[in-house]
Protein backbone atom coordinates (compact mmCIF):
# COMPACT_ATOMS: atom_id res chain seq x y z
CA UNK A 1 0.00 0.00 0.00
CA UNK A 2 1.34 3.43 -0.94
CA UNK A 3 1.85 6.07 1.72
CA UNK A 4 -0.74 8.22 -0.08
CA UNK A 5 -3.35 5.51 0.48
CA UNK A 6 -3.22 6.40 4.18
CA UNK A 7 -4.42 9.94 3.47
CA UNK A 8 -7.15 11.07 5.84
CA UNK A 9 -9.26 13.52 3.81
CA UNK A 10 -10.24 15.81 6.67
CA UNK A 11 -10.24 18.82 4.36
CA UNK A 12 -12.63 17.10 1.97
CA UNK A 13 -12.28 14.91 -1.09
CA UNK A 14 -9.18 15.26 -3.26
CA UNK A 15 -7.28 13.25 -5.84
CA UNK A 16 -4.38 11.13 -4.63
CA UNK A 17 -1.51 11.15 -5.37
CA UNK A 18 -1.66 14.92 -5.49
CA UNK A 19 1.40 15.10 -7.72
CA UNK A 20 -0.72 13.85 -10.64
CA UNK A 21 -3.41 16.48 -10.20
CA UNK A 22 -1.85 19.67 -11.59
CA UNK A 23 -4.09 20.64 -14.53
CA UNK A 24 -6.64 22.54 -12.42
CA UNK A 25 -7.23 26.22 -13.25
CA UNK A 26 -7.01 28.88 -10.55
CA UNK A 27 -9.92 31.23 -9.94
CA UNK A 28 -9.62 34.88 -10.97
CA UNK A 29 -8.68 36.91 -7.92
CA UNK A 30 -7.70 40.55 -7.68
CA UNK A 31 -4.59 41.22 -5.58
CA UNK A 32 -5.65 42.50 -2.16
CA UNK A 33 -5.34 46.18 -1.39
CA UNK A 34 -2.48 47.42 0.77
CA UNK A 35 -3.02 49.04 4.16
CA UNK A 36 -3.41 52.81 3.99
CA UNK A 37 -1.25 54.11 5.55
CA UNK A 38 1.29 51.28 5.20
CA UNK A 39 2.20 49.32 8.30
CA UNK A 40 5.69 49.59 9.80
CA UNK A 41 8.04 46.99 8.35
CA UNK A 42 8.87 44.02 10.56
CA UNK A 43 12.43 43.93 11.91
CA UNK A 44 14.32 40.91 13.25
CA UNK A 45 15.55 40.94 16.82
CA UNK A 46 19.27 40.85 17.55
CA UNK A 47 18.82 37.32 18.95
CA UNK A 48 17.14 36.14 15.72
CA UNK A 49 19.96 37.58 13.60
CA UNK A 50 22.54 35.85 15.79
CA UNK A 51 20.75 32.54 15.13
CA UNK A 52 21.24 33.08 11.41
CA UNK A 53 17.65 34.07 10.65
CA UNK A 54 16.97 36.20 7.58
CA UNK A 55 13.72 38.06 6.89
CA UNK A 56 13.36 36.91 3.30
CA UNK A 57 9.99 38.49 2.52
CA UNK A 58 7.09 40.43 3.99
CA UNK A 59 3.86 41.49 2.34
CA UNK A 60 1.05 43.68 3.64
CA UNK A 61 -2.67 43.35 2.90
CA UNK A 62 -5.97 44.94 3.84
CA UNK A 63 -8.77 42.37 4.10
CA UNK A 64 -12.21 44.02 3.81
CA UNK A 65 -15.02 42.39 5.77
CA UNK A 66 -12.62 40.06 7.61
CA UNK A 67 -12.18 40.38 11.37
CA UNK A 68 -9.35 39.24 13.63
CA UNK A 69 -11.80 36.84 15.29
CA UNK A 70 -12.49 35.17 11.94
CA UNK A 71 -8.80 34.66 11.24
CA UNK A 72 -8.19 33.29 14.74
CA UNK A 73 -10.90 30.71 14.09
CA UNK A 74 -9.56 29.92 10.61
CA UNK A 75 -6.14 28.79 11.86
CA UNK A 76 -7.73 26.34 14.30
CA UNK A 77 -10.23 25.01 11.73
CA UNK A 78 -8.28 24.97 8.47
CA UNK A 79 -9.83 21.71 7.30
CA UNK A 80 -13.10 23.59 6.71
CA UNK A 81 -11.68 26.11 4.26
CA UNK A 82 -8.28 25.02 2.98
CA UNK A 83 -9.47 24.29 -0.57
CA UNK A 84 -11.46 27.54 -0.63
CA UNK A 85 -8.39 29.50 0.46
CA UNK A 86 -6.53 28.98 -2.83
CA UNK A 87 -8.73 26.98 -5.25
CA UNK A 88 -6.73 25.01 -7.80
CA UNK A 89 -3.51 25.64 -5.89
CA UNK A 90 -4.15 23.80 -2.64
CA UNK A 91 -3.96 20.06 -3.27
CA UNK A 92 -4.15 18.36 0.12
CA UNK A 93 -4.61 19.09 3.78
CA UNK A 94 -4.69 16.86 6.83
CA UNK A 95 -4.10 17.39 10.51
CA UNK A 96 -1.19 15.40 11.89
CA UNK A 97 -1.76 16.85 15.35
CA UNK A 98 -5.13 18.62 15.47
CA UNK A 99 -5.59 21.76 17.60
CA UNK A 100 -8.52 20.19 19.46
CA UNK A 101 -6.18 17.47 20.77
CA UNK A 102 -2.83 19.28 21.04
CA UNK A 103 -3.63 23.00 21.27
CA UNK A 104 -2.56 25.66 18.79
CA UNK A 105 1.19 25.84 19.44
CA UNK A 106 1.69 22.07 19.26
CA UNK A 107 -0.56 21.38 16.28
CA UNK A 108 0.88 20.08 13.01
CA UNK A 109 -0.67 19.78 9.57
CA UNK A 110 0.39 18.39 6.19
CA UNK A 111 -0.16 20.26 2.94
CA UNK A 112 0.72 20.17 -0.74
CA UNK A 113 0.16 22.95 -3.26
CA UNK A 114 1.23 24.31 -6.61
CA UNK A 115 1.89 27.95 -7.42
CA UNK A 116 0.64 27.79 -11.02
CA UNK A 117 -1.41 25.29 -13.06
CA UNK A 118 0.76 22.63 -14.74
CA UNK A 119 3.70 23.27 -12.39
CA UNK A 120 4.92 20.40 -10.18
CA UNK A 121 3.34 20.23 -6.75
CA UNK A 122 5.49 22.00 -4.19
CA UNK A 123 6.23 19.55 -1.42
CA UNK A 124 5.47 16.39 -3.36
CA UNK A 125 3.00 14.19 -1.50
CA UNK A 126 3.00 16.52 1.50
CA UNK A 127 4.96 18.94 3.67
CA UNK A 128 4.74 18.79 7.45
CA UNK A 129 3.96 22.27 8.83
CA UNK A 130 4.56 22.76 12.56
CA UNK A 131 2.96 25.48 14.65
CA UNK A 132 5.76 27.18 16.57
CA UNK A 133 5.86 28.39 20.17
CA UNK A 134 6.10 32.17 19.98
CA UNK A 135 8.38 32.54 23.00
CA UNK A 136 11.01 30.41 21.26
CA UNK A 137 10.52 31.14 17.59
CA UNK A 138 8.84 34.53 17.04
CA UNK A 139 11.77 36.52 15.63
CA UNK A 140 10.61 40.13 15.29
CA UNK A 141 10.91 43.19 17.50
CA UNK A 142 7.23 44.07 17.21
CA UNK A 143 3.94 42.46 16.17
CA UNK A 144 0.36 43.19 15.25
CA UNK A 145 -2.32 42.21 17.77
CA UNK A 146 -2.72 38.60 16.53
CA UNK A 147 0.03 36.23 15.35
CA UNK A 148 0.62 32.68 14.21
CA UNK A 149 4.07 31.31 13.40
CA UNK A 150 4.52 28.10 11.40
CA UNK A 151 7.70 26.31 10.39
CA UNK A 152 9.37 23.49 8.49
CA UNK A 153 12.19 21.43 10.02
CA UNK A 154 14.89 19.28 8.43
CA UNK A 155 15.76 15.73 9.46
CA UNK A 156 18.31 17.10 11.94
CA UNK A 157 15.51 18.87 13.80
CA UNK A 158 16.65 22.34 12.73
CA UNK A 159 14.15 25.01 11.75
CA UNK A 160 14.71 25.68 8.04
CA UNK A 161 12.14 28.40 7.50
CA UNK A 162 9.04 29.83 9.07
CA UNK A 163 5.98 31.68 7.80
CA UNK A 164 4.53 34.35 10.04
CA UNK A 165 0.99 35.66 9.69
CA UNK A 166 -0.14 38.57 11.83
CA UNK A 167 -3.29 40.65 11.70
CA UNK A 168 -5.24 43.35 13.51
CA UNK A 169 -8.73 44.84 13.29
CA UNK A 170 -9.26 48.11 11.43
CA UNK A 171 -12.39 49.95 10.31
CA UNK A 172 -14.04 47.85 7.61
CA UNK A 173 -11.79 44.82 7.96
CA UNK A 174 -8.32 43.99 9.17
CA UNK A 175 -4.71 44.52 8.18
CA UNK A 176 -2.48 41.51 7.62
CA UNK A 177 1.20 40.71 7.14
CA UNK A 178 2.70 37.55 5.67
CA UNK A 179 6.43 37.21 6.35
CA UNK A 180 8.96 34.47 5.60
CA UNK A 181 12.02 33.90 7.77
CA UNK A 182 14.79 31.56 6.62
CA UNK A 183 17.55 30.00 8.70
CA UNK A 184 20.90 30.53 6.95
CA UNK A 185 22.60 28.20 9.43
CA UNK A 186 20.43 25.15 8.78
CA UNK A 187 22.75 22.28 7.89
CA UNK A 188 20.38 20.79 5.30
CA UNK A 189 17.07 21.54 3.58
CA UNK A 190 13.89 19.73 4.59
CA UNK A 191 13.38 16.17 3.35
CA UNK A 192 10.92 17.10 0.60
CA UNK A 193 13.47 19.47 -1.00
CA UNK A 194 16.13 16.75 -0.85
CA UNK A 195 13.70 14.37 -2.59
CA UNK A 196 13.03 16.92 -5.35
CA UNK A 197 16.74 17.39 -5.99
CA UNK A 198 17.38 13.63 -5.96
CA UNK A 199 14.80 13.18 -8.69
CA UNK A 200 15.97 16.23 -10.64
CA UNK A 201 19.38 17.68 -9.68
CA UNK A 202 18.71 20.62 -12.02
CA UNK A 203 15.39 21.52 -10.39
CA UNK A 204 14.95 25.18 -9.50
CA UNK A 205 13.26 25.60 -6.10
CA UNK A 206 11.04 28.69 -6.16
CA UNK A 207 9.65 29.60 -2.72
CA UNK A 208 6.03 30.66 -2.40
CA UNK A 209 6.95 34.21 -1.41
CA UNK A 210 8.68 34.70 -4.78
CA UNK A 211 5.37 34.04 -6.59
CA UNK A 212 1.87 35.53 -6.39
CA UNK A 213 0.71 32.69 -4.12
CA UNK A 214 0.59 34.69 -0.88
CA UNK A 215 -1.47 37.43 -2.54
CA UNK A 216 -3.82 34.79 -3.96
CA UNK A 217 -4.41 33.39 -0.48
CA UNK A 218 -4.88 36.81 1.10
CA UNK A 219 -7.20 37.93 -1.69
CA UNK A 220 -9.40 34.90 -1.16
CA UNK A 221 -10.04 35.42 2.56
CA UNK A 222 -12.59 38.24 2.03
CA UNK A 223 -14.38 36.06 -0.56
CA UNK A 224 -15.06 32.97 1.55
CA UNK A 225 -14.14 33.47 5.20
CA UNK A 226 -16.95 35.78 6.45
CA UNK A 227 -19.62 33.41 5.12
CA UNK A 228 -17.84 30.27 6.33
CA UNK A 229 -17.31 31.71 9.78
CA UNK A 230 -20.97 32.76 9.98
CA UNK A 231 -22.00 29.13 9.42
CA UNK A 232 -19.75 27.84 12.21
CA UNK A 233 -19.49 30.59 14.82
CA UNK A 234 -22.43 29.36 16.92
CA UNK A 235 -21.74 25.65 16.45
CA UNK A 236 -22.11 24.00 19.89
CA UNK A 237 -19.39 21.31 19.71
CA UNK A 238 -15.96 22.80 20.59
CA UNK A 239 -14.18 19.80 19.04
CA UNK A 240 -15.89 20.38 15.69
CA UNK A 241 -15.47 24.17 15.73
CA UNK A 242 -12.38 24.96 17.80
CA UNK A 243 -12.31 28.30 19.57
CA UNK A 244 -9.09 30.17 20.21
CA UNK A 245 -7.67 33.66 20.53
CA UNK A 246 -4.35 34.30 18.85
CA UNK A 247 -3.99 37.71 20.49
CA UNK A 248 -0.44 38.29 21.70
CA UNK A 249 1.27 40.27 24.44
CA UNK A 250 4.78 40.71 25.74
CA UNK A 251 5.68 38.46 28.65
CA UNK A 252 7.76 39.54 31.61
CA UNK A 253 10.89 38.49 29.67
CA UNK A 254 9.93 40.83 26.82
CA UNK A 255 9.14 38.00 24.42
CA UNK A 256 5.81 37.78 22.63
CA UNK A 257 3.41 35.09 23.83
CA UNK A 258 -0.28 34.34 23.52
CA UNK A 259 -2.54 36.18 25.92
CA UNK A 260 -4.67 33.04 26.34
CA UNK A 261 -3.75 29.37 26.75
CA UNK A 262 -5.16 27.97 23.47
CA UNK A 263 -4.57 24.44 24.71
CA UNK A 264 -6.39 21.20 23.89
CA UNK A 265 -10.18 21.29 23.97
CA UNK A 266 -11.73 19.93 27.15
CA UNK A 267 -14.89 17.84 27.11
CA UNK A 268 -17.75 20.11 28.24
CA UNK A 269 -19.24 19.05 31.56
CA UNK A 270 -16.58 16.43 32.22
CA UNK A 271 -14.65 16.92 35.44
CA UNK A 272 -10.93 17.19 34.84
CA UNK A 273 -8.81 15.06 37.22
CA UNK A 274 -5.12 15.62 37.85
CA UNK A 275 -2.85 12.65 37.14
Amino acid sequence: MRESDHYVPNAGQTHMPVTDNISIPFLPCDPPAKPDPPLPELVLTKEAKEKGYILASQKQHFLPGVTAEMLDWFWANMEKGYYLWAPGSHKRFSWVKAPCDFGIEDSVHMIAETTEPELPVFGGDGVMIHRLHLTEFYPCTDALAHVICEGVFNDAGELVDSTIHEWEDRDGGCVHITATVTNARASAPPAFIIDILKNDPEAVIVPNYATSHEDYEAGRWPVFLPGLYALWKDHPDPFQSVRCSLEVERGIDGRFCYRYENGPVKVPGKEQHAD
